[in-house]
């Protein structure tokens, strides 16, 4: 086809294709922030021209308005499997599905390589002009390992099976299956980790002095201690930290909380505040241990409060 009118066609809606491309990715980001998925990143682009132009020469195509679905394109690049169905459904939710492809599925079983989630999909009416509707999106959906090995692949320019000489095939197919092996295992440990924690927090496995500290055992001990204050996690992975540089296992927590968590009703009573759950650990411990945490005695938590600790110690 003549580069010339589609020149035209292309320039003419360029904007178009870039107010699409900001709407959809704003419209899938917020979905996805409401129903808390965790996500390496999103990112949206138009198709270069050439890029357009290329495949429309490949591919043959005779009405290019309505063959090119990819014009405008989204990714989103989770951290496990199990997000992808999560994701499937807010897409589902969110905009008009025209068609959708899981580049797994439809693999040879005995192949493997690129894996992927591909919808294309138009945008919601919302008020938006009629023209903006027309246009499709396509919207890529994949785990970091899959995001990895695809970037790889494209960097070594063996996109298709017929790219890659022989002598490389075996190898990279088993790449391919050590990180397909990989997603699965990082899901598994993912959903075991969530159990455990589950479990821990709401008491259904006891904490005793011979408890295992690290960072699951630590917050969901938090969490079922202190469920109505907040949590910050990075300054909970610094308190765990220090309390297992002084020494401090849940023998000494447990016996903590016994003892001095009134110490702590009275001090938020007293100063009419609510503490975090980071703080409340701290108090605590400073109260009923203040030999091994000597470390805190200017920390800024302890000289506020100063005049109160010495009350009780």
């Amino acid at each position: 086809m003549n580069r010339n009118p589609l020149t035209k066609i292309y320039d003419l809606n360029r904007a178009s294709y870039e107010k699409v491309c900001d709407i959809g990715k704003d419209l899938l980001e917020k979905a996805l922030k409401a129903e808390k998925i965790d996500l390496l990143h999103t990112s949206a682009r138009v198709k270069s021209f050439e890029s357009f132009y290329e495949k429309i020469a490949r591919k043959q195509y005779h009405n290019p308005s309505v063959e090119v679905e990819d014009i405008c394109g989204l990714r989103v690049v989770c951290f496990y499997s199990k997000d992808l169905e999560k994701i499937h459904q807010i897409i589902k939710n969110t905009f008009y599905i025209s068609d959708f492809i899981d580049k797994g599925e439809i693999q040879d079983p005995d192949r493997f390589g690129y894996r992927s989630n591909h919808y294309i999909v138009k945008l919601p009416k919302l008020g938006l002009r009629k023209e903006l509707l027309n246009f499709k999106i396509e919207i890529q959906c994949r785990t970091i390992l899959m995001h990895a090995w695809a970037h790889i692949q494209g960097k070594l320019e063996y996109k298709k099976e017929e790219h890659i000489p022989k002598e490389f095939k075996r190898k990279l197919h088993q790449i391919s299956a050590i990180l397909e092996l990989a997603d699965e295992q990082f899901q598994a440990i993912k959903m075991e980790k969530d159990t455990m924690r589950n479990l821990l927090s709401a008491g259904e496995t006891p904490f005793s002095d011979s408890t295992e500290m690290n960072i699951d055992t630590f917050m969901s001990y938090m969490d079922s201690t202190f469920p109505k204050r907040k949590m910050r996690y990075r300054y909970s992975k610094l308190l765990m930290k220090e309390l297992l540089s002084a020494g401090i296992g849940f023998e000494e927590i447990i016996e903590s909380h016994k003892n001095g968590y009134l110490y702590i009703e009275y001090i938020e009573k007293e100063k009419s505040i609510q503490l975090s759950q980071e703080e409340a650990m701290k108090l605590m411990l400073y109260l009923t241990h203040r030999a091994k945490m000597s470390v805190w005695d200017n920390d800024q938590l302890i000289t506020d409060n100063l005049e109160l600790i010495s009350r009780f110690i």
